[in-house]
């Protein structure tokens, strides 16, 4: 049997540890060689089958620590609502938010662009830090028009979290999001927050919010770790017309 189909079967064996949870999140795995001499296999089998599993996502290496089971990716669909907090939650994440700020600042151009704002006109800003099963996973900003949420920088929004406030308070349906996803390196303030390192990749979301009456009311940046989320999309293949 050669070492490749070896490596494979070596994987699919220790995949099934993972998602069984007899090897959890965190955990350290045995090391090569003890691997090697469980299985009865090479050292570079065991490499061939720890690489799948690190391009599966499954384990992660850290350079003179070990090899150690990773955090499972939070799966977010493009096709579902536009909170992705409230999607993680309905998946069974148990997600926690930090407000970092909440303050009426000057709008910046492009802010001011995305809400049909002049450049410089007030809007209530809002950072939080999301975490999902106790780890950091988004550093979010928020920007709205203070003209539509007039005494929200001194009243704050809560315990409800912003779309209920935005429904409950001011009247505002939220109808339709434009998201668009890019991948950025971290900036030492966001990797501080996120427990990164500076400069690891990311990926930030920008979306813009509507209303019922299609005026933007909310404009976001977050910066989500590359490490910790996956996207979901599903796609139909067009068949013709058949007669």
């Amino acid at each position: 049997m050669n070492n490749s189909r070896l490596g494979r079967e070596l994987a699919a064996a220790l995949e099934t540890r993972i998602y069984s949870g007899r090897w959890p999140t965190g955990m350290k795995i045995p090391a090569e060689r003890s691997l090697a001499a469980t299985h009865e296999v090479s050292r570079q089998t065991v490499r061939e089958a720890l690489d799948e599993l690190e391009r599966a996502g499954l384990v992660v290496r850290r350079h003179g620590s070990g090899t150690y089971v990773a955090p499972r990716k939070l799966e977010q669909s493009l096709l579902s609502h536009f909170s992705i907090v409230e999607s993680l939650r309905q998946a069974g994440a148990k997600v926690g938010t930090a407000t970092r700020n909440e303050s009426v600042v000057d709008a910046l151009p492009q802010i001011a662009r995305e809400l049909g704002l002049d450049a410089g006109a007030e809007v209530f800003e809002l950072e939080r830090l999301r975490t999902v099963d106790g780890a950091p996973f988004m550093l979010e900003r928020t920007w709205l028009p203070t003209a539509l949420v007039p005494g929200l920088a001194e009243t704050g929004i809560g315990e409800a979290g912003l779309y209920q406030t935005l429904r409950d308070r001011y009247g505002l349906v939220l109808v339709r999001a434009v998201e668009s996803f890019e991948p950025v390196l971290l900036h030492e303030a966001e990797a501080t927050a996120l427990e990164e390192q500076p400069q690891q990749c990311a990926l930030m979301l920008t979306r813009t919010t509507y209303d019922e009456r299609d005026r933007p009311v909310e404009t976001a940046r977050a910066i989500l770790r590359a490490d910790r989320c996956r996207t979901l999309v599903e796609r139909r293949v067009h068949e013709p017309d058949r007669p």
